[in-house]
């Protein structure tokens, strides 16, 4: 049996001043810590955001005056092709030329296919050394010597090198083949290209060589299996592949191999400023709905290469622009900017060893700046 009780006026204001105080108290409670937690949340994220971007800066560094105008003094832009006047008397008397690219840039395919081009005109330079197996090389020979072109050879070459390196395999990749059938189409069969794929097949698992190491042998079974001892080359590679001193703690480069074996060997390394690189959906990294991403070029956030800012000042936006450092009176004799490389997600740390220089690792550098990214392939 329930029983009711009145309650006066009087200490229902009370009751309920009592409720509204302890609310109000509670909710003062509440907002502190919220606003605690709040804080200590933009503070993890601001923290390490602060602390990269002036890390970055300081590692970066500004411009230099005098390293400014000796870049601008021996530098060439591309455009629809290579002005060879960047170009020095050892670099025409080399017998193998590598450029080396960070992967996922379109302008990387324009200055590759316009630097086989020159080369092929200048000094007759018909064999391209890849970053593929045999197996895809001897496919995309296949389509260079069709008749009629035959396009769906071409876009399986293209399929397939996704499965090595998804970030080249794009629909920018299959143009620059298809104008490098055009070329080729013109010439004399005694001049025409010819792909060596030097790269461990995809399916190799045997892991006791290296992947540069397998490299360099198998260029070597090229050269003695077809007699290709006089012969140039010239390829595209990733960035660590054609740097010609070992970096400690990784493995020994192709290009170091080459060199090493007594192959006069020149080296082109390829960075970005302002520019998009394609990053095709993997479980590893987050990939924007486009694929396309911003944050990869040489001065940040990440990616950092100490010196970048000098190859900027000297060069023009919406541009291809190459560098000779190697001339007389360069900077880079007695330094070691543009090698010292760190990165904060792709890949490892360039950081070379103490007492070497920038040139002993490449002698050219090209600039791309504004490069759309590469596409998918339609």
């Amino acid at each position: 049996m329930f029983r009711f009780y009145k309650v006066n006026n009087k200490e229902s204001c009370i009751f309920a001043k009592f409720i509204s105080l302890s609310y109000n108290k509670i909710m003062k409670k509440f907002f502190k810590i919220l606003k605690i937690a709040l804080i200590v949340l933009l503070s993890i994220i601001l923290i390490p955001t602060i602390y990269l971007y002036i890390s970055n800066k300081l590692f970066v560094g500004g411009t230099k005056k005098d390293t400014v105008q000796y870049l601008a003094s021996h530098s060439a832009v591309v455009k629809d092709s290579v002005d060879g006047k960047v170009f020095d008397e050892a670099f025409y008397q080399s017998q193998v030329i590598l450029l080396g690219e960070i992967h996922g840039f379109a302008g990387n395919q324009t200055l590759d296919k316009n630097l086989l081009t020159y080369l092929h005109k200048k000094l007759g330079i018909k064999y391209y050394i890849a970053e593929m197996d045999s197996t895809t090389a001897k496919e995309l020979n296949t389509f260079l010597r069709s008749s009629p072109k035959n396009l769906a050879i071409l876009k399986d070459v293209v399929v397939n090198i996704s499965k090595r390196i998804p970030q080249q395999s794009s629909q920018e990749l299959l143009e620059k083949w298809d104008a490098i059938y055009d070329y080729n189409n013109g010439l004399a069969d005694s001049m025409k290209i010819t792909v060596l794929g030097i790269d461990k097949g995809f399916d190799d698992k045997d892991r006791t060589i290296p992947r540069d190491s397998a490299m360099f042998l198998n260029f070597q079974q090229y050269i003695q299996q077809l007699g290709l001892a006089n012969e140039k080359f010239y390829g595209l590679f990733g960035y660590f592949h054609t740097l010609q001193q070992p970096v400690p703690a990784l493995a020994t480069p192709l290009a170091t191999h080459l060199k090493k074996a007594g192959f006069k060997t020149i080296s082109i390394v390829s960075h970005t400023i302002d520019s998009y690189m394609y990053l095709p959906k993997n479980p590893q990294i987050p990939t924007p709905p486009d694929e396309k991403i911003k944050w990869a070029n040489a001065d940040g956030p990440l990616m950092v290469v100490k010196g970048i800012n000098n190859l900027k000042e000297a060069s023009q936006p919406n541009s291809i622009t190459l560098f000779n450092i190697n001339a007389k009176n360069t900077p880079y004799h007695a330094s070691q900017e543009i090698i010292s490389m760190k990165s904060r997600l792709f890949g490892d740390n360039i950081l070379p060893a103490a007492g070497t220089n920038t040139t002993q690792y490449f002698q050219y550098v090209a600039l791309l700046r504004n490069s759309e990214a590469l596409s998918k392939l339609k």
